[in-house]
């Protein structure tokens, strides 16, 4: 099953991978190319469709037009969308510069486990606890 975190890097490979800046897709050869079942088509459509709202404007394609297309299935015919999905024009992942191991500042920080955070939350709940206890 696909999580919706996952489809706008689904969407990025899928266009990569066929090495167009501009095509239109539908739903089904997305989930046919990385071999997704069904469940999979809201969250990809769903995405898409925001995407067109301009919900995404970091992710490096954008779908410019939705068509509703006919199709002449049996035994009833079924409408299904395309969607025209672009490259951005100037879209380029923005890379950090790397620091160097001299350019790095020593810090002294002392590492907490997710045990320590329980013990911590759990003395912070104590203490409000006696606290409330005290005013009554």
């Amino acid at each position: 099953m696909v999580r919706n975190a996952d489809v706008p890097e689904l969407l990025e490979r899928f266009m990569e991978e066929s090495e167009e800046s501009r095509r239109w897709v539908t739903v089904r050869e997305i989930r046919e190319h990385f071999s997704l079942d069904i469940s999979a088509s809201s969250a990809i459509s769903g995405f898409l469709q925001r995407n067109y709202s301009g919900t995404y404007m970091s992710f490096p394609y954008r779908v410019e037009r939705i068509e509703r297309v006919l199709i002449d299935a049996r035994p009833h015919p079924q409408t299904i969308k395309k969607y025209l999905i672009a490259k951005r024009p100037g879209t380029m992942r923005k890379r950090l510069p790397r620091a160097e191991p001299d350019q790095i500042p020593e810090i002294h920080v002392q590492i907490f486990t997710d045990h320590d955070a329980v013990e911590h939350f759990d003395r912070v709940l104590r203490i409000k606890y006696a606290q409330e206890n005290m005013q009554e």
